[in-house]
């Protein structure tokens, strides 16, 4: 089912424009607290970061120097978020960066993201459209779906940190 229609069964009174905001805000909010879209950016020698078409840069996750990853704070400092200072340049080194994006104002998420986060969006979209000054205004199922939909925030900011991994196994210490 589609995201759209999902929302809409969840707040049937809403019109379909006030969804559609709705659902690029709850998209905005994922990609800038939960670094839901990293893709990997070429960076000049003097720090600027090329985001792909469609997209603003929200922050640095990994800058490598040739394919080696750099120390934030020792080797760069991110001043926005289309740049960083990097310390310490010589005239062979190539940089590329690891970087949390975001959509631009006419662009959206990509199928697959939309996709991964279905129940993510739909909480946030929902939440917000419930909070609006309307008819359908419900402040105590807001609450629930905000809480879902910063629970899946989450998780997408710790997918981000620590990969893709599910199902990590830690041995037991013996006892002794």
């Amino acid at each position: 089912m589609d995201l759209l229609q999902t929302v809409v069964q969840d707040v049937p009174e809403s019109p379909l424009m006030s969804v559609r905001d709705a659902i690029r805000w709850a998209e905005f909010r994922l990609c800038q607290d939960g670094n839901a879209w990293i893709v990997d950016a070429p960076v000049t020698q003097e720090g600027a970061i090329m985001a792909p078409d469609g997209t603003h840069c929200v922050r640095v996750v990994t800058l490598l120097r040739s394919g080696r990853a750099m120390t934030p704070g020792v080797d760069f400092e991110q001043l926005s978020p289309e740049s960083v200072s990097i310390h310490r340049v010589s005239a062979g080194d190539t940089f590329t960066a690891r970087v949390a994006v975001k959509p631009t104002s006419d662009g959206s998420l990509p199928d697959d993201l939309r996709h991964q986060h279905f129940e993510t969006l739909r909480h946030g979209a929902t939440q917000r459209l419930l909070l609006l000054p309307q008819p359908w205004r419900n402040v105590e199922q807001a609450a629930y779906h905000e809480t879902l939909f910063k629970a899946g925030i989450n998780d997408a900011y710790r997918l981000s940190v620590y990969g893709q991994q599910q199902g990590a196994r830690v041995q037991a210490r013996r006892f002794l």
